[in-house]
């Protein structure tokens, strides 16, 4: 039975939310929000050769620099003292909350900011830009904490971009840190340092209380969310990601991010949010990796349907375009609520995976109406996730708490579908057979043989393995019916080498 009911985007739960039309939609939480810029020094990575290129000996620290921009859930509120979306416009050059630079670089950022937008979405007013450049946002700078032990989203910073919803989250109770990266040449390149940068900040982070690092979510829009998909692959203590218009989907995109080491889809175990526009999802020529290889995860795809959505519609500039900036034309309402829609399935999803929240998780099984909206404006697919084959470890633990039948049935129902799996490493389950077998439990020696031989039908190595199980054991029968096999095989071949000729002698023996 279809579940439907009505969540308003005009309900907000913070008086904060009142300051701006800004957030008068969104899903703003209980909390006020605080803001902080801090730089971490990671000392086991040097980022700085000795020397330069001219033989001088490079002076001071030498070590690798991360900027953190973090919001997080505070106490006392101080509206003189809050954010301006100015601020965002600039804040990304500071390396702490009162670091100063000189006015001539904040004004040139602010221009840029307005001449990229005015390309995008037409032509503003000079009274309207400066409004919404006054507009005061949610956070404050400095503000105390709020005690408690909140879930950490850890991202790549996308300046201004995504500092909307990073007010939105830290008002739900979210500890939100964005990573300042360094420029690479391509996706699979920035991987090798923004993933360990935000490893290494999750870790810093993990020390400081009320800051959850067990409960690790991670997201990011545009090409700030690609570095985002390559550390939830890899990094178990990421339990929810989400990319925000990435397209890491698309021909190009995908072969440049497709090609670093870290991007393996089997290996990603964390549930998925994938949210991408209607136009640009006709793009995406390699959403099957979406839809197969990334199979171990539980899957969301939010399409946003309004026509010619922008790219940048998704970001904080188009939402306060739609707003503040009047340069949308009939348009405006429907991109407004795209982004709308977008948050809350964003914060719902967080809350989900992160918080458990039961009311979150009725909103993702099944699409919800939400008043106000039209329902055409988005569609969401929920794919549930295949279960991964058991590794050499979790095989051993299983035979050992379970015993082998429950092992072996296990494996080989989700053996085939996990081509990652090292238990497809024929030498793990041989040594892990002989390893029994020297403990004289037979049946879980010839039954761990038996599946590997199973795994690599055409490896006669493997079935001498299984026949010395069956002739420790005492089961001359099976022993003779194996060795026959392992004569089979070696037949088959041309020449054999010497290890294939020990084999040939061995089965011949035991035929004997």
């Amino acid at each position: 039975m279809r579940i439907i009911f009505f969540i308003s985007l005009f309900i907000t739960f913070n008086a904060a939310a009142q300051v701006n039309s800004i957030y008068e939609k969104l899903p703003v939480g209980k909390y006020e929000v605080g803001f902080r810029i801090f730089t971490l020094t990671d000392d086991a990575r040097v980022e700085k050769p000795e020397y330069n290129y001219l033989g001088e000996k490079n002076k001071g620290d030498r070590h690798k620099k991360i900027t953190v921009h973090l919001w997080y859930p505070a106490l006392a509120k101080n509206d003189n003292k809050r954010i301006k979306y100015r601020d965002y416009c600039y804040n990304h050059l500071l390396t702490k909350t009162n670091e100063v630079i000189p006015g001539s670089e904040i004004d040139g950022q602010i221009n840029d900011r307005r001449a990229s937008v005015e390309r995008w979405f037409g032509k503003t007013t000079d009274d309207a830009w400066k409004k919404l450049l006054t507009t005061s946002m949610l956070a404050v700078p400095g503000a105390t904490p709020v005690k408690g032990n909140f879930p950490l989203l850890i991202g790549v910073l996308r300046s201004l971009s995504t500092s909307v919803v990073n007010e939105m989250l830290a008002s739900n109770g979210y500890i939100v840190a964005m990573i300042t990266a360094g420029n690479a040449s391509s996706f699979a390149e920035s991987a090798l340092t923004t993933v360990p940068d935000m490893q290494f900040v999750i870790s810093a982070l993990g020390k400081t209380a009320g800051i959850n690092t067990n409960n690790v979510g991670t997201f990011g829009f545009s090409g700030s969310g690609f570095t985002q998909v390559y550390l939830a692959m890899h990094d178990y203590r990421i339990k929810a990601l989400v990319d925000i218009e990435s397209g890491i989907y698309m021909d190009q995109l995908y072969q440049d991010f497709s090609k670093s080491d870290y991007y393996t889809p089997t290996k990603l175990k964390a549930p998925f949010l994938h949210i991408f526009s209607r136009d640009l999802s006709k793009q995406e020529k390699f959403i099957e990796d979406f839809e197969n290889k990334t199979r171990f995860s539980m899957r969301y795809r939010l399409i946003l349907n309004q026509p010619a959505l922008h790219h940048w519609d998704f970001a904080s500039e188009g939402y306060t375009s739609a707003i503040l900036l009047n340069n949308r034309g009939e348009q405006q309402k429907n991109i407004r609520q795209s982004f709308e829609i977008a948050s809350l399935y964003l914060l719902n999803f967080f809350n989900a995976e992160l918080k458990h929240d039961a009311t979150a998780k009725i909103f993702l099984s099944s699409k919800p109406s939400l008043q106000n909206t039209e329902s055409s404006l988005w569609d969401i697919a929920v794919l549930n996730a295949s279960i991964a084959a058991p590794d050499k470890d979790d095989f051993e633990y299983i035979l050992k708490t379970k015993g082998i039948d429950e092992a072996i049935a296990i494996t080989t129902k989700t053996i085939k579908q996990d081509s990652l799996s090292n238990i497809w490493q024929w030498y793990n389950l041989n040594g892990l057979g002989y390893n029994f077998l020297r403990q004289k439990k037979f049946k879980e020696a010839i039954e761990i043989f038996k599946l590997n031989t199973d795994l690599h039908p055409d490896d006669p190595n493997l079935f001498d393995s299984l026949a010395e199980g069956y002739e420790s054991s005492g089961d001359k029968e099976n022993m003779k019916k194996t060795s026959g096999k392992v004569i089979d095989l070696l037949a088959k071949k041309d020449s054999l080498s010497d290890a294939e000729k020990g084999l040939k002698g061995n089965a011949e023996k035991r035929l004997k």
